[in-house]
């Protein structure tokens, strides 16, 4: 879905927005990711504040670093379109189908894979947990990318993007040469 067909919105005197093509809407979305985003909605709404939304966003991202988050509330759940032989990418999708078949799980086309993302720099099955397993950990770097996905969508409509969400979280601003003042010119 691209950026033109994101919509979100509230009718005048609703208490809740309607969304549409967000990742709140799309039913792979972890519940936490879900929630964050919702809530940045709901502060976008009472605020009308870029600054408010960030602000939830870096209290999300702090959970997240801290580990305070808790792996139930990180679990995908994807639709598998295929057998796993019919996959050519390593996706996310392909280790958890190698992880239920290693366990001796059958997943079918049509049917749902759920996991969390562990580790997702490694190309194994190893990148992901099923739900159903044990799962100590999870790759919080991973999710705060999601996290920032998922704001992007919710501050695009103001011109904001990855870059911009990132470059704020970081306290990095824009240097203008008027701030350097006139003591500073060159000669």
């Amino acid at each position: 879905m691209t950026q033109s067909q994101l919509l979100f919105g509230k009718a005048a005197g609703a208490d809740e927005f309607k969304v549409r093509g967000i990742e709140a809407r799309q039913r792979s979305t972890p519940p936490f990711i879900e929630k964050v985003q919702q809530e940045c909605l709901d502060q976008l709404d009472a605020t009308r504040s870029p600054d408010a939304v960030l602000g939830r966003l870096e209290r999300a991202i702090d959970e997240l670093q801290a580990g305070n988050v808790a792996v139930e509330r990180l679990v995908e759940r994807n639709r598998v379109s295929k057998p796993l032989e019919g996959y050519s990418q390593n996706t996310q999708n392909v280790a958890a189908l190698k992880r239920a078949r290693e366990q001796n799980l059958a997943v079918h086309p049509g049917q749902d894979i759920e996991y969390v993302v562990v580790d997702d720099e490694k190309s194994s099955r190893d990148r992901v947990a099923l739900a159903h397993e044990e799962i100590e950990t999870y790759d919080a770097s991973y999710y705060e990318t999601q996290l920032v996905r998922a704001v992007e969508s919710v501050l695009s409509p103001l011109g904001w993007d990855r870059s911009d969400i990132r470059r704020e979280l970081s306290g990095e601003k824009d240097a203008v040469l008027s701030s350097f003042g006139a003591n500073n010119e060159l000669s």
